[in-house]
């Protein structure tokens, strides 16, 4: 009796394992199913929410380059007020030249996929700019000169990338 009743048992679990492995597929497919849809629906909206983001997307590269142009274009101008007033202490001069590679370096990616031959021409003087400006003891002459064009050219590049 004992083995009957052990078997019914078993038989009973195995029903009730089956039952509910079932019922959990018939879910699963009426989830991907109704998903079907959902994404097919959700498809039509990306494709004309992908269009106002890259316009967006552009406009918010152009706004970063402007304002971070703006803020190489005020370390430039504290490097030629640090030259004037403190041409003799290389440190003040050091620190100004860290500041001008982190704001050019906040920018120039975006500089260089948007604006290859700005970034070429900017480069040109700004990266020799730095490099004096890092040393041990600078070469003021040489830091103005390559100051003086560096901030024409990041000027113009302002100019041309706000019009």
């Amino acid at each position: 009796m004992k083995k009957v009743y052990s078997i019914l048992a078993v038989i009973l679990l195995v029903l009730m394992a089956a039952g509910c492995s079932s019922n959990a597929g018939n879910e699963k497919t009426a989830k991907d199913q109704s998903g079907t849809t959902e994404s097919q629906t959700d498809g039509k909206q990306q494709e004309s929410q992908s269009d106002e983001e890259t316009a967006d997307s552009n406009e918010d590269v152009s706004n970063e380059l402007s304002s971070g142009s703006e803020k190489v274009i005020t370390v430039l101008e504290k490097l030629k007020t640090n030259l004037e007033t403190n041409a003799e202490n290389s440190e003040v001069i050091q620190t100004t030249g860290k500041d001008l590679e982190e704001s050019w370096d906040a920018i120039e990616k975006n500089v260089e996929k948007n604006y290859p031959e700005d970034y070429e021409n900017i480069e040109e003087s700004l990266y020799p700019l730095i490099s004096e400006a890092k040393k041990d003891k600078p070469d003021t002459t040489a830091i103005e000169k390559l100051m003086n064009e560096t901030k024409e050219k990041m000027e113009a590049f302002k100019e041309k990338i706000g019009s």
